[in-house]
C-alpha cells in the first residue's frame, strides 16, 4: 500500500464498504489435493512407495515358493519458509470513514492468505520432490509425464488446446496406470484453453458430449444437465474436470505464473488426479488484529 494511502482514503465518504482491487478469486487449488494435513518438524514423509507384488508360479510339487523383496521409496516435504501480510492501520483512518476498516481488512488478507496457498500449489506441481530415507536425494519432474504443447504440431504452428492433445493426455494416463474410472483427470485452464475447447465441435456438440452422462458417472448430477455453450463454463470431456484458473497472471499468482509459461512461451497446464496430490501446512493461519 502507497505510503499516503491514509491521506487519501480519510477524505472519501464510503458509502457501503471497502472493497479490494479485482483478482482472482483465490482458494481455487488448495482443495484439489487429495491429502492436506498439518505437519511439523524440518521435513514430512509422505508416503512410502513399495514396488508391485506378483505371484510366482511354483515349479513343482512340494517346491518352495519363491520369495519376493519389494523395493522402497520414502516421499518427503520439506519446510517452506514462513509467510505474512503485514498492514498498517491508523486511528484517524477509521474515524473518517463510515465502515469500520478493520473487518475488511481482515477479510482482504484472509484472501491473501488463500491466494498464497493457491501460488504455492502451483509453485510445487512444478517444483521437485524430495526422497530418500532423509528426504535429501532431490526428484525432479519427470519429463517422460509432460505432454508437449506443441504435441501434433510444429512449433510455428501452435494453435493451443486441441482435441488431439485431449486424447494424447486420456492415452498418457492410461498408459501411467492411473485409475480414471476411480476419478476424473483435473487440469488447469485459462481462459484461452476455454475458448479453444469451444472451437472443438466434439466439445460443444451435445451429441458428442452429453454432459449428464459425463457427470453421473463420477458425482452426483445436481440441477441437471450442462451444455458447454449453455454458460460458456467449462464441463467436463473425455473424463476430463477443467478447472478455471488464470495461472499465468502474476497478480494473481506471484510466484507460480512464471513457471506455467516454457521458454517458448506456450503455457504449460497442469493435468492431475486429486489422490495423487498431497499437501502439508506447518501453520496455517495466525493473526492480531491491533492498533
Amino acid at each position: 500500500m502507497a505510503d499516503d494511502w491514509a491521506e487519501t482514503t480519510r477524505t472519501v465518504s464510503y458509502e457501503k464498504a471497502v472493497e479490494f482491487q479485482l483478482n482472482e478469486q483465490p482458494g481455487k487449488l488448495k482443495p484439489l489435493v487429495g491429502s492436506y494435513k498439518p505437519a511439523s518438524d524440518v521435513k514430512v514423509e509422505i508416503t512410502d512407495r513399495f514396488s508391485d507384488l506378483y505371484a510366482e508360479e511354483i515349479e513343482g510339487r512340494h517346491e518352495q515358493s519363491k520369495y519376493t523383496s519389494p523395493s522402497v521409496e520414502r516421499r518427503w516435504i520439506h519446510k517452506p519458509p514462513r509467510s505474512a501480510i503485514h498492514v498498517l492501520l491508523d486511528p484517524d483512518d477509521r474515524m473518517q470513514t463510515q465502515v469500520d476498516i478493520k473487518s475488511p481488512l481482515a477479510v482482504g488478507v484472509a484472501k491473501g492468505i488463500r491466494r498464497y496457498h493457491d501460488d504455492q500449489w502451483l509453485a510445487g506441481f512444478y517444483g521437485t520432490a524430495y526422497t530418500g530415507e532423509e528426504g535429501l536425494t532431490a526428484v525432479p519432474f519427470k519429463s517422460a509425464n509432460v505432454l508437449a504443447a506443441d504435441n501434433g504440431e510444429t512449433a510455428t504452428n501452435y494453435v493451443g488446446l486441441t482435441l488431439k492433445k485431449l486424447r494424447a493426455i486420456r492415452k498418457l494416463f492410461r498408459q501411467r496406470l492411473v485409475d480414471t474410472e476411480a476419478e476424473m483427470i483435473h487440469m488447469l485452464v485459462t481462459a484461452e484453453e476455454i475458448d479453444d475447447l469451444l472451437e472443438i465441435d466434439q466439445y460443444v456438440n451435445s451429441r458428442y458430449n452429453p454432459d449428464s452422462q459425463l457427470r453421473s458417472k463420477y458425482k452426483p448430477l445436481g440441477e441437471g444437465a450442462r451444455q458447454a455453450l449453455q454458460d460458456g463454463e467449462p464441463t467436463p470431456f473425455l473424463g476430463i474436470q477443467f478447472i478455471p484458473a488464470e495461472i499465468t497472471n502474476p497478480k494473481a499468482y506471484r510466484k507460480g505464473s512464471a513457471l506455467t509459461v516454457n521458454g517458448s512461451g506456450h503455457r504449460r497446464l497442469p493435468v492431475f488426479v486429486p489422490s495423487g496430490m498431497v499437501g502439508r501446512s506447518w501453520l496455517d493461519v495466525t493473526g492480531n488484529l491491533d492498533e
